[in-house]
């Protein structure tokens, strides 16, 4: 016996899909509308650093010995200091030393910095910079 099938009463219906529940859809738009916001937020605040830098590259010269050559970006007048750091096999810290960057010298500077250790290094490497 056949049966004729009732004719959708809606276009969803029609096309076999669900209607998205209102609360899920509000849900989804604020959640979006906040990771947006969360986003925006981090990245204008690490645009407006005062001080960037970038690791060039290090060289173990002896067990008490290593050096980092590092960029420094100065964005406002004032000079900087950047702590570079000497890390053994384990990433403990074995050495460190502060280095004085002046804004006379340039906005954009490579550096070079010698850390004496307490014991053999394997990288050298820009803990941070800040404005001084």
């Amino acid at each position: 016996m056949m049966t004729i099938r009732d004719a959708p009463e809606t276009a969803d219906e029609e096309a076999g899909g669900r209607r998205v529940d209102r609360r899920a859809m509000v849900a989804t738009v604020v959640v979006a509308i906040i990771l947006t916001v969360v986003v925006s937020y981090f990245g204008l605040k690490a645009a407006r650093q005062d001080v960037r830098w970038s690791d060039v590259g290090y060289t173990i010269e002896s067990p008490t010995k290593a050096t980092s050559t590092f960029d420094v970006y100065l964005y406002t007048a004032s000079d900087a200091t950047c702590r570079v750091r000497a890390l053994n096999a384990k990433f403990s810290e074995v050495g460190y030393v502060d280095v004085a960057v002046a804004r006379s010298a340039g906005r954009q500077q490579r550096i070079t910095a010698t850390v004496v250790t307490v014991e053999p290094a394997v990288t050298a490497v820009v803990a941070y910079c800040q404005s001084t």
